[in-house]
């Protein structure tokens, strides 16, 4: 299958993923950008459950989404990354091949009507001229148009940008609403793995019933992979930055959510591209997906452009500590490491405090 593109951008496209067994799988992934198959046992989802209800006490009312990755408690982030790990590891070695599980994290959607995340894409961890990045999505039980299923829009890894950070906008930012006609919900069974390329667009849809929704993610990398990410300043015509991580970055790295949008304080700043891809239009999007075989699905009726309406939680007692990342930063000033102007992405979440 051949993917039609209409830009040419740094004469990039996605590169098929080396770290599956089956080639089927590897293709599929590759074009498609999204499949399922059944993954965990009845064993792996009992320790899975048992690890969440020992690690975690929420108590937030009008619901909100919660990802492990985003506490500022290393201790815990490390704890649950290596005991998801070791429950997943028959999973992950039955499908791939040559790689490393770089992040294992819970993903919580707490009921209430905060509960839906935006449309967007993953941000960039790698090369992703030499490499393509791959998750796995796995709930721990079953996922009904009620919990906060994911919607994705098959495809879409091929239409858009190898740079994305949460420092500066997605180019279909201002056509949310031809966005949402386009993605297609998985409902999934408990145990069920979605595997995805993190460059589709997705959302994942408010809980409206009356449980959490917990699912766990699980980012594979190629063995030899090493994280890259991006940052662009506020300023107009501002380059694209890029920097390069050690392997324990997402165990070490604080500001996945505080402080997200600032110029990273830490990593080796790396090249500088100065072509930043352009904002796509609705016509431009609409002839791509007509091209593609892409479907009008029309499941979703609100979809939210930004994180405005989603309460988003980054401790696992379920209090943010807006206070503590903020001294954290001051002191990262004090000592003359560079920073970008705050504000940005979660800025209404400190105000809302």
């Amino acid at each position: 299958m051949t993917i039609k593109v209409k830009r040419n951008y740094l004469n990039w496209k996605p590169v098929k993923h080396v770290v599956f067994q089956d080639d089927k799988l590897a293709e599929k992934i590759h074009t498609k950008g999204f499949s399922t198959f059944q993954g965990l046992s009845e064993e792996q989802l009992q320790q899975l459950n048992d690890l969440f209800n020992r690690e975690h006490s929420f108590d937030v009312k009008e619901g909100g989404m919660f990802y492990s990755m985003y506490s500022r408690d290393k201790e815990y982030r490390k704890r649950v990354h290596e005991k998801i790990g070791e429950i997943l590891k028959p999973t992950l070695e039955k499908h791939f091949q040559n790689y490393k599980n770089v992040v294992n994290a819970f993903v919580v959607k707490l009921p209430g009507e905060k509960s839906e995340f935006y449309v967007h894409q993953d941000t960039t961890a790698m090369d992703e001229f030499k490499f393509s990045p791959l998750s796995l999505w796995i709930p721990l039980h079953d996922i009904t148009e009620n919990n906060g299923a994911l919607a994705v829009i098959e495809k879409t890894q091929w239409f858009f940008s190898p740079y994305r950070g949460v420092s500066f906008a997605f180019p279909f930012k201002k056509i949310n609403d031809t966005i949402k006609k386009y993605l297609r919900p998985i409902y999934m069974k408990a145990g069920e793995v979605l595997c995805f390329d993190n460059r589709i667009i997705h959302n994942s849809m408010a809980n409206t019933s009356n449980q959490p929704r917990i699912a766990v993610i699980c980012g594979v990398f190629p063995a030899e992979a090493t994280f890259q990410t991006c940052y662009r300043g506020s300023e107009e015509n501002a380059p694209i930055e890029l920097y390069h991580h050690e392997d324990n970055y997402m165990m070490d790295y604080p500001h996945f959510f505080y402080n997200c949008t600032d110029r990273p304080h830490f990593g080796e700043k790396g090249k500088v591209e100065k072509t930043v891809f352009p904002e796509m239009s609705k016509e431009e999007f609409e002839e791509l997906c007509e091209l593609n075989n892409i479907e009008v699905v029309n499941e979703l009726k609100e979809v939210e452009a930004t994180t405005t309406n989603c309460q988003l939680i980054a401790e696992p007692d379920g209090i943010n500590r807006f206070e503590e990342a903020d001294a954290e930063v001051a002191a990262l000033v004090r000592s003359k490491i560079p920073q970008a102007k705050r504000g940005g992405f979660f800025s209404f979440l400190k105000r809302a405090k």
